[in-house]
């Protein structure tokens, strides 16, 4: 990690849905925070949709500002998307979502003061994203983890039950698993190819979702290499309940149905349509590839 130069202008790009709404409280005090360090030349703006929020990331990051992304995951990722076509760019994150888990793994603070104390001098982290490749050729970008299966067919649940809260992650997995069957997938890594039976696939970068869940612990941001976790289709519906009590504290590893690969570039097919997702939103259907971006991102941390 290397020290920040400094904070100048700084523009927040707030998601005004995320959290159901704790965007809208958690900036202002922020920027408060801020105004007590020094920091006065902060402005707004409230993103209308991922593109914009990408279009305004880039922009501010092109006239030399600090963006902060004040939302959840997929919104950091949206933000980050618009940093990146900035060389020397930096981002900022403002804990504002449901789940929060790039910064539970980034070790950022989530109270107020704590988080202007990061962005007006916080340390530069410089982490991998990941490049996926759609079957129709389009790309897109992720920053902690593109899955797969039984989880992506929760995360299309939790997605409708956020009147629900933090408890939607609880009780959607329950729902989805009622229907789930397992799927065959072709999986590359490397080149090195594999047929087999599965419920969900992780292609992970941070390893952390689901509000909370350590689903693959090896995983890092600044690793320089994806952690494929694959739990195998033949385990049952309890054996999987008690995989994701074990993946609270990432104790799932050494299951006989657990298995994690590692590479820099994973090809992923599966024998039906099933979503796959990025940082909690649909990100299409397979095929994808899935490549590493080695220390792509300068972010600030404490």
């Amino acid at each position: 990690m290397t020290s920040s130069p400094g904070t100048s202008a700084v523009v927040a790009v707030v998601n005004p849905i995320s959290g159901g709404g704790a965007s809208h409280r958690q900036w202002p005090a922020v920027a408060a925070e801020l105004a007590r360090l020094g920091v006065h030349d902060v402005s707004v703006v409230e993103s209308q949709s991922s593109e914009h929020a990408t279009e305004a990331a880039a922009a501010a990051a092109d006239r030399g500002a600090l963006t902060v992304a004040v939302g959840g995951d997929g919104h950091v990722r949206d933000v980050a998307r618009g940093v990146l076509t900035v060389d020397g760019a930096r981002l900022g994150i403002a804990a504002a979502g449901r789940g929060n888990d790039l910064v539970r793994h980034l070790g950022l603070p989530s109270t107020p003061a704590s988080i202007a104390a990061v962005l007006a001098a916080g340390k530069i982290r410089r982490i991998d994203v990941l490049e996926v490749t759609r079957a129709d050729g389009t790309t897109a970008l992720a920053v902690g983890n593109v899955y797969a299966g039984l989880d992506s067919e929760a995360t299309e649940l939790i997605n409708d039950l956020r009147w629900m809260g933090p408890l939607a992650y609880r009780v959607a997995p329950v729902l989805a698993a009622v229907t789930w069957k397992p799927m065959r997938i072709a999986l590359s890594v490397d080149g090195a190819s594999r047929d087999l039976s599965a419920h969900f696939v992780v292609i992970a970068n941070s390893g952390d979702y689901g509000h909370g869940l350590r689903m693959v612990p090896t995983a890092s941001v600044d690793s320089g290499h994806l952690d494929v976790l694959v739990v195998d289709g033949r385990s049952s519906r309890l054996s999987l309940t008690n995989l994701m009590g074990q993946a609270k504290a990432g104790a799932h590893l050494d299951r006989d149905d657990v298995q994690v690969l590692t590479g820099q570039r994973v090809e992923l097919s599966i024998d039906r349509p099933v979503p796959v997702h990025s940082d909690g939103d649909y990100l299409g259907e397979s095929p994808v590839t899935v490549s590493v971006r080695s220390a792509a991102l300068p972010i600030l941390v404490a």
